[in-house]
């Protein structure tokens, strides 16, 4: 029976805002107090930026793209969080494509008790935009799929290769959900990188300039409207955690 979620955050190309998409789940479910139930994995190794930034609340290394820790991977499994959050690095989908031909990795998340969720975030380019099709074509049925648009590349004119797609019919047909990584300013990015806080402490830091705390609060505040989305988080109670409204 599947009661537990195993969410792997994906993308065949580098650069399309994957970890940042992940720094804000980490952040949206410590505020929403939903990260005591969670086993958040960084699979981009010791430089990952879950490691980086959320590291305080229990991150894990698990590399995948390494032939010889791969097997360590799969040790995820055994966990006893109810949900799983994976930060895969880019072209990963190989990877775990070689788990499921060598050990059945589909059936072994199945018989753990896990619901797979495969949750890519795409740019407006052809290499990223081919593997939300390879994504639904691996995992079939045996997956729930999110495809997420990162707003940094631009509005839906600029996702046209996406909207005519196969990717998108695919995820139409298997019921997926389509959702939006906001756009957020470099600068202040590179603000809290100088800093090495996780967003919801940024939010409150008087290190960083007024607006960039003004900036970091309506990210949150329409990032979260856009995870609020995705019904696998509505799963587990929490109570509502308000982003600071004093920044």
């Amino acid at each position: 029976m599947k009661n537990k979620n195993l969410l792997l955050v994906l993308s065949d190309k580098g650069g399309t805002g994957k970890s940042l998409f992940c720094r804000g789940l980490a952040d949206y479910l410590q505020r929403k107090h939903i990260l005591d139930h969670t086993l958040l994995v960084d699979g981009d190794g010791e430089v990952g930026q879950l490691l980086q930034f959320y590291q305080a609340f229990g991150v894990v290394s698990a590399q995948i793209t390494d032939q010889d820790k791969r097997d360590d991977f799969i040790n995820i499994l055994e966990s006893d969080k109810p949900l799983i959050v994976v930060d895969l690095p880019a072209a990963s989908l190989a990877n775990i494509a070689a788990l499921e031909s060598e050990i059945g990795f589909l059936d072994l998340v199945e018989s753990h008790g896990y619901q797979l969720t495969l949750c890519n975030v795409i740019s407006p380019f052809k290499a990223s935009i081919r593997s939300v099709k390879t994504m639904v074509e691996w995992a079939g049925e045996q997956a729930n799929y999110v495809v997420v648009k990162n707003r940094f590349f631009g509005m839906d004119e600029e996702f046209h290769l996406y909207k005519n797609g196969h990717g998108k019919k695919a995820i139409h047909k298997s019921n997926g959900i389509e959702i939006e990584l906001p756009m957020i300013a470099s600068g202040v990015l590179a603000a809290i990188d100088v800093l090495n806080l996780p967003f919801f402490q940024a939010v409150d830091s008087h290190d960083l300039k007024l607006a960039y705390r003004c900036r970091i609060n309506k990210w949150l505040q329409a990032f979260d409207l856009e995870l609020d989305q995705l019904p696998l988080f509505k799963e587990y109670t929490y109570e509502s955690a308000s982003i600071s409204t004093t920044p």
